[in-house]
């Protein structure tokens, strides 16, 4: 009988070492996010709409080309042009917040054909990935991070600059 409770009492042991706790990694996969770039383009529309080439990368540096137009012909050359800056930890961390939520592995754009409205297209390097997007109508699921890049791209204190990057497309 000890023998039997010895080998019983054995297993479990065994049993409950070899389970991981949560603390040991990450809870949940979708949690580990590796960002190394995003680039967005969004194009002008068949009216005053505005433009907006980003790009953010790992080092939290900021690069934006965009134009305002006061009118469908006239642009806003005060808060037109190409800026550059860095994100704040804060917003770092927002960023990386919202590119979690958004669930990058399944996000999907659904195609729209020709349209007068601005065009989307979201380019996020990623654990070793790279995820292409590109519509008129993006997902609901991209909102909260498209918002987000709006703000930065929008965000007046950005400092002019004259340097030209040419952004992936």
């Amino acid at each position: 009988m000890k023998k039997l409770t010895f080998s019983a009492l054995s297993v479990v042991l065994v049993l409950l070492c070899s389970c991981k706790s949560p603390s040991a990694g990450s809870a949940n996969p979708a949690d580990d996010l590796t960002f190394s770039k995003l680039i967005y383009h969004l194009s002008k529309c068949n009216g005053t709409c505005p433009s907006m080439d980003l790009q953010i990368d790992n080092n939290k540096n900021v690069y934006v080309n965009r134009e305002f137009y006061r009118t469908k012909s006239t642009i806003d050359s005060v808060n037109s042009g190409r800026f550059k800056g860095t994100l704040s930890q804060g917003q770092y961390n927002k960023l990386i917040e919202v590119l979690k939520k958004s669930k990058l592995d399944s996000l999907e754009f659904t195609p729209v054909g020709i349209t007068d409205v601005s065009e989307t297209t979201l380019i996020v390097y990623y654990n070793g990935k790279r995820k292409y997007l590109h519509s008129a109508r993006p997902a609901p699921a991209a909102e909260e991070l498209i918002n987000f890049i709006k703000s930065v791209g929008n965000d007046r204190s950005l400092e002019r600059t004259t340097e030209v990057k040419e952004l992936e497309n």
